[in-house]
C-alpha cells in the first residue's frame, strides 16, 4: 500500500501552498509522505522514499512492488540510468513510477503492463503537468477544473460482446490515465506516449510437451506467491472455491506453513442464492489446507456500498455485481490485521481454458484432431453443456457428441455458405456429415432450432444512449492500448486482447483504491510477469488439456489442489444476485429517475431505460438472458449516483 504524486511547473510559478496541502491530505491514507524538492516543482511518494541521484539529477518517485529475490537499491532511477525506458520492460513489477530529469528538463512516467497500479495526470502547456495515484488529488489542483468527460459515458454504458482497449480518459476531461505498458514523455508543451511492452515469449520454445509447461508453471506460480508474501505480517486470499482463488490460496498456505509462518487468511463470499454457492468447493480447500477461513456476505445495504466506490475510486462503480462484495471482505481482512489479500481475478486470461484449439483446429481444415478434440471434450466426466441442451446429462454420448460437433462447425459453414456456391457448400456439409459421423437427425434438428430462434429473436439492447446524446459526441478516437495489442498479437501469435483490456484494468484500478483505504495491499499472482508469458507461449494444445481445459493449472497444481477442485467444470452463476442486487438498487434511487430535469436524461433515452427496467424486474424473462439488462441498469445507476456528487467537495 503506498502512493506516488508530483507537480512539476514549467512556467517558473511556485507550487501553491493550497495545492501542496490538499495533495498531501487526500492522499495521507496511502502512506506517511515524503517528499522531493526539485528545481521545477515537488516529488511525493506515500508509504515509500524517493530515489535521488544528485550526480546525474535524476529523482524518482515509484507506487512500486517488486518481484525478485534481489531487489537493487534505488531501482528505478539507478535502472533507468544504465538501461533507460528498456527498464520498464525488464521488471517483474506492479508499479506505477515518474522520473524527473533535471538538466533535460523532461519527465518520464511509466506503468506496469496490465495496470496493476493506477497513475494520473493533468497537463497544462507551457504551464504545469501534474500526477498522481488517485484522480481526487488532481482533482483538488486549484488550476483544474472538474467537469465530466461525456465521452467515456457511451463506453461505460454500452455492453460489448468483445474485448474494449483501456484508453487514457477518465471521466473528467483533462484529467487523463497512462497507458498500461506504455511510458509518457513529458516536456513543458508535450506528452508523448509510447509502448513499451514486449513480453519474452520466445524463451519458452524449448519445452516439449505437456508435462514440461505444466512443471514450469508450478515453479514459476510458486515462486510469484512466494515473492508477494515475502515480508507481510498477515496474509489474506480471497477464496471462492473457483481453479483460480483455490490455486493462488492453496500455493500461498503451502509457502506459509513451510516458512513456520502465520496461517493464511481466506475469504469467501455467500450471496444465500443456491445458483451461486460454493461452499463445497470451498470446504474442499479448508479441509485440506486448514487456513483460518471467514465466510462474509455481500454489504446489506449496496446503495451506500456503491457510494462509497464512487467516493474511493472518483469514478463510477465498475464492476458487473456492485462491489459489496469486494467492501465487505475488506472490512473483515481490515479488522484481521491482513496487510495484502491475494486473488485469482481473471486467472482464466493468463491460464485459460484452450478451448479456441477447436478453432485453430477448424481453420487448418485439421479434421482428423478436431473430431478427437471434440470427442474429448464431451467424453469427459462432470464437463455438462447445458448451453447446448437443458437436458445435457440424459443425452446419449453419441447425440451429445454430434450437437458439440454441430455447435463447433456450423459458425464455419455459415461463413462458407456466404463466400461458396450452393453446389460447392452442399459437398462440403455433406463430406463433414460423413467425416464426423453426423445424423441427419441432428443436423435437422439443429437446422430448426436455429430457425426458431431467428424467427422468435428479439433484437437485443446494447446501450440505453439517446439519440440527441450520440450525435452530440465528439468521436474523434482516444489514445488506447489497441495498437499495442495488435503489434503484439501479430508478432507472436497470441492472444493479447484477452489479458490487456479496459475490464481488466479499471477492475484493477478499483481494486487498488480500495485497498488503500482498508490498509492492504490488492496482488495479483496470475498477473505476474512470468506468468503472463508462460501462459500466452504455451500451445493452445496444453491448455486444452484433452477436452478437460485449463491444463497449466490442472496438471501443474495436481499435488497441491484438492481433487474436487481439480475435476471441477463448472462455475457459479451469479446472474440471480446480479438480479437481485440490481433490483434492490433501483428501488433505492428510483426517486432520482422521477426527476425530469436529471442529468442523466441528457445522456440515456427514457423509453429505452423503462425497458431495460421492465426485464430485469419480469419474472418471466429467462433469468440466464438477463445479464446484459442487469449490468445496463446497474451501470446507468452508478452513473447517476457518481453525477449526483460531482458537487461535492474533496
Amino acid at each position: 500500500m503506498s502512493g506516488i504524486a508530483g507537480i512539476i511547473r514549467f512556467d517558473g510559478q511556485p507550487i501553491h501552498p493550497t495545492d501542496r496541502s490538499n495533495l498531501i491530505r487526500l492522499l495521507q491514507h496511502r502512506g506517511k509522505a515524503t517528499s522531493h524538492v526539485v528545481s521545477q516543482g515537488e516529488l511525493f511518494t506515500f508509504g515509500s522514499q524517493p530515489e535521488t541521484n544528485s550526480q546525474a539529477s535524476l529523482y524518482s518517485v515509484s507506487d512500486a512492488d517488486l518481484f525478485a529475490d534481489d531487489i537493487p537499491e534505488n531501482p528505478f532511477s539507478s535502472g533507468f540510468l544504465q538501461k533507460g525506458t528498456v527498464l520498464f520492460n525488464e521488471l517483474n513489477a506492479d508499479f506505477a513510477t515518474a522520473l524527473w530529469d533535471e538538466r533535460n528538463q523532461q519527465l518520464i512516467c511509466a506503468r506496469d503492463p496490465l495496470g496493476v497500479k493506477p497513475l494520473y495526470y493533468t497537463h497544462q502547456p507551457g504551464r504545469f503537468f501534474a500526477f498522481a495515484s488517485e484522480i481526487k488529488a488532481l482533482l483538488a489542483l486549484q488550476e483544474v477544473y472538474v467537469k465530466p468527460n461525456r465521452r467515456k459515458f457511451k463506453e461505460y454504458l454500452t455492453w460489448s460482446t468483445v474485448y474494449v482497449p483501456y484508453t487514457n480518459e477518465t471521466f473528467y476531461e483533462a484529467i487523463f490515465s497512462a497507458l498500461p505498458g506504455h511510458y509518457l514523455s513529458v516536456s513543458s508543451q508535450t506528452v508523448q506516449i509510447h509502448p513499451y511492452w514486449q513480453p519474452a515469449l520466445r524463451r519458452f520454445e524449448g519445452l516439449s510437451g505437456p508435462e514440461a509447461y505444466a512443471s514450469l508453471f508450478q515453479e514459476h506460480f510458486t515462486t510469484a506467491i512466494r515473492h508477494r508474501i515475502q515480508g507481510k505480517k498477515i496474509v489474506g486470499s480471497h477464496l471462492s472455491g473457483g481453479l483460480d482463488s483455490s490455486s493462488v490460496s492453496c500455493v500461498a498456505q503451502s509457502l506459509l506453513r513451510s516458512q513456520h509462518r502465520s496461517d493464511l487468511h481466506t475469504f469467501s463470499i455467500d450471496t444465500n442464492q443456491p445458483s451461486a454457492s460454493e461452499q463445497e468447493y470451498v470446504k474442499a480447500v479448508v479441509d485440506q489446507w486448514h487456513p483460518k477461513h471467514t465466510t462474509v456476505r455481500p454489504l446489506a445495504n449496496i446503495l451506500d456500498s456503491v457510494l462509497t466506490i464512487n467516493k474511493l475510486f472518483d469514478q463510477p462503480e465498475h464492476f458487473i455485481i456492485p462491489s459489496s462484495f469486494h467492501l465487505s471482505v475488506s472490512t473483515d481482512a481490515q479488522q484481521l490485521g491482513c496487510d495484502i489479500l491475494l486473488t485469482g481475478h481473471d486467472g482464466d486470461s493468463t491460464a485459460p481454458n484452450g478451448f479456441d484449439f477447436l478453432d485453430e483446429l477448424l481453420q487448418a481444415n485439421d479434421w482428423v484432431a478436431l473430431q478427437e478434440a471434440c470427442q474429448q471434450l464431451v467424453a469427459v466426466q462432470g464437463n455438462n453443456l447445458g448451453y447446448l441442451s437443458t437436458d445435457w446429462p440424459k443425452l446419449r454420448e453419441q447425440v451429445k457428441y454430434e450437437k458439440f460437433v454441430l455447435s463447433v462447425i456450423s459458425p464455419e459453414l455459415k461463413k462458407r455458405f456466404r463466400s461458396q456456391s450452393v453446389i460447392s457448400f452442399l459437398n462440403t456439409l455433406v463430406k463433414q456429415k460423413r467425416f464426423f459421423g453426423l445424423s441427419s437427425s441432428t443436423i435437422l434438428s439443429h437446422l430448426l432450432k436455429r430457425i426458431q430462434s431467428r424467427l422468435s429473436h428479439q433484437p437485443l439492447i446494447s446501450d440505453a444512449l439517446s439519440h440527441d446524446f450520440k450525435n452530440q459526441l465528439d468521436n474523434r478516437p482516444a489514445m488506447s492500448t489497441k495498437n499495442l495489442v495488435a503489434q503484439l498479437s501479430t508478432e507472436h501469435k497470441a492472444p493479447f486482447a484477452q489479458i490487456l483490456h479496459t475490464t481488466n484494468v479499471i477492475c484493477n484500478e478499483q481494486m487498488n483504491h480500495i485497498g488503500a483505504y482498508y490498509g492492504h495491499t490488492y496482488s495479483f499472482p496470475f498477473f505476474d510477469k512470468s506468468i503472463i508469458e508462460l501462459g500466452l507461449a504455451t500451445p493452445l494444445a496444453v491448455h486444452f488439456n484433452q477436452g478437460r481445459g485449463r491444463g497449466l493449472i490442472r496438471n501443474g497444481l495436481r499435488t497441491i489442489l484438492p481433487e474436487a477442485i481439480l475435476s471441477r467444470f463448472t462455475k457459479a452463476n451469479f446472474v440471480e444476485y446480479g438480479t437481485v442486487s440490481a433490483q434492490a438498487l433501483y428501488k433505492s434511487t428510483q426517486e432520482r429517475f422521477t426527476l425530469p430535469s436529471h442529468p442523466i436524461w441528457e445522456v440515456i433515452d427514457k423509453t429505452i431505460f423503462e425497458k431495460i427496467v421492465a426485464i430485469v424486474f419480469s419474472s418471466s424473462y429467462p433469468a440466464n438472458r438477463k445479464t446484459r439488462y442487469n449490468w445496463q441498469l446497474s451501470r446507468i445507476i452508478y452513473l447517476t449516483l457518481w453525477l449526483d456528487s460531482l458537487d461535492s467537495t474533496f
